[in-house]
């Protein structure tokens, strides 16, 4: 089916396979709702189909407290963005979403750009194809994945070029030509920044495209909003299979961007998603009298009888841990995330007041309404911002090593990230090269041992190896602290709750 020939003909069939051909209609810029109550508004009434949305972020640093509180819902499964300003020195785990993972594809060196995934984290993918990295502002960007749904393959793709004067087209079409053969079903979305309201040259060549490839673009109004100039339609959705379309169109975005939200509801069922759980021990509800008693009445004496040290080491931790089976029994616990629990009411309240006024801003661009947009987005970001630290404060305040490092892992500190410098480097030639080096010789030795002696003597006195007596040890064993479940730390949970 031809859309690009026949627009108005397109339109109308294709607001008969929406479920909410309101969304269709020019008035409903003129409501504003929580992006987080009209998405859940949207898929309600389809929440076991793939649900996919499109937002033009500019900025995910920026937004973040807005990507937060506009993803919670879990009928959203794929949350594609363009212009993530990202770079390799900003780390993943700070702007993750919970319950989703983030496939990333930044623009490097220069500002702006860069695209990204976030798909649930119970739905299998596997990165496809996705564009050579680049610094310049003048080449488009496309990340492709494949989704395994319901014994399904999909492949989705996000799509971002950076302006009017990128000249995209014949690499795109080459991309499109290698993957689509290859999946029943294919799914593009994303900021083409080639306006088809209008019917230019440039229009025209990526209506040719797409069409060329089988492939669908599906119409909407204008998703684009400036100030002082007219609208456009940028941001795109294209598929290969007009029958399992359920719902599309668009809602406002302010909080990001002058880019509407653009979203899709496919007929195919994604996986549901697994519990996670984490086994613990319940310490705080044993019986002490109880194990007191049971430990009393246990016999010992085959530690003393192995002549082995690690056997003995085995024996006592196979009758601690039977102990702790029967008064504090390994039990699951299901996890529970808190995406953010310095986002406090008053901050959602100014939060929503912020995208008001930027969406009467997009109504009226007067100066009045942008000076105020300004106000409140400033003290907006100002409070969030200040929220973000008091809640870091006081959570590393506590004086608890393993809480707080739990919790800096969290936001993305402490973590191993893989650096794409060292990719290269060959582990056998630097392993030989410092296995081979030829020792010091004797001059530089001496040397470099008489200037260690001419160093001054310092203010404190030396480090110096002394006697320790086994009330030292036990008490400082007893002070260790430790909610692990391994046999390796049980002696310490056991010699804290009797002491």
């Amino acid at each position: 089916m031809d859309i690009s020939n026949d627009d108005s003909d397109q339109s109308d069939h294709f607001l008969s396979l929406s479920s909410t051909p309101s969304s269709q209609d020019d008035s409903f810029h003129s409501t504003f709702l929580p992006l987080s109550d009209e998405l859940d508004a949207i898929f309600s009434e389809v929440p076991k189909n793939l649900n996919i949305v499109h937002i033009n972020a500019q900025s995910i640093p920026a937004h973040y407290p807005d990507l937060l509180a506009a993803f919670g819902s879990k009928s959203v499964h794929v949350v594609l963005v363009s212009e993530t300003w990202l770079k390799p020195c900003l780390p993943s785990t700070s702007y993750s979403l919970p319950g989703f993972q983030l496939v990333r594809n930044d623009r490097i060196v220069r500002s702006g750009g860069g695209i990204a995934m976030y798909v649930r984290s119970h739905i299998p993918f596997s990165v496809v194809d996705v564009s050579p990295p680049s610094s310049s502002s003048e080449v488009a960007q496309h990340l492709f994945v494949e989704l395994s749904l319901s014994h399904t393959k999909i492949l989705l793709g996000v799509f971002y070029s950076p302006s009017l004067r990128v000249d995209y087209f014949s690499a795109l079409e080459k991309t499109l030509e290698d993957l689509t053969p290859l999946y029943s079903h294919t799914i593009l979305m994303g900021d083409f920044n080639t306006c088809l309201i209008k019917k230019d040259s440039r229009s025209l060549r990526l209506r040719s495209l797409i069409d060329s490839c089988n492939l669908n673009i599906l119409p909407l109004n204008p998703t684009h909003f400036f100030p002082n100039c007219a609208p456009s339609l940028l941001d795109l959705i294209v598929v290969s299979s007009l029958n399992h379309i359920a719902k599309y169109g668009q809602c406002h975005a302010d909080a990001f961007s002058f880019h509407d939200l653009i979203y899709l509801s496919y007929k195919i069922r994604p996986p549901r998603p697994k519990r996670k759980y984490l086994l613990q021990r319940n310490f705080s509800g044993m019986n002490i009298d109880a194990l007191k008693l049971d430990a009393n009445s246990t016999d010992w004496s085959v530690i003393e009888a192995a002549e082995d040290v690690d056997e003995k080491v085995r024996l006592f931790n196979t009758l601690l841990i039977q102990l702790f089976d029967k008064h504090a029994p390994v039990r699951p616990v299901k996890l529970k995330h808190a995406p953010a629990p310095w986002l406090t009411e008053e901050l959602k309240s100014l939060r929503n007041k912020k995208n008001a006024a930027k969406n009467k801003l997009k109504l009226d661009p007067s100066d009045k309404n942008r000076e105020k947009y300004k106000i409140l987005r400033n003290r907006c970001n100002t409070m969030c911002r200040d929220a973000q630290r008091r809640h870091i404060h006081e959570s590393v305040k506590n004086g608890d090593p393993a809480k707080v490092w739990k919790f800096l892992k969290s936001i993305g500190i402490g973590i191993t990230h893989n650096d794409p410098i060292t990719k290269d480097i060959n582990i056998d030639l630097l392993n030989k090269h410092f296995s081979t080096t030829v020792a010091l010789d004797g001059l530089t030795k001496t040397r470099t041992l008489n200037q260690l002696s001419a160093l001054p003597t310092p203010d404190h006195p030396p480090f110096n190896f002394c006697q320790v007596s086994d009330c030292d040890v036990k008490k400082n064993v007893l002070s260790i602290a430790s909610n692990a479940v391994g046999s390796d730390t049980s002696f310490l949970q056991y010699g804290r709750m009797l002491k």
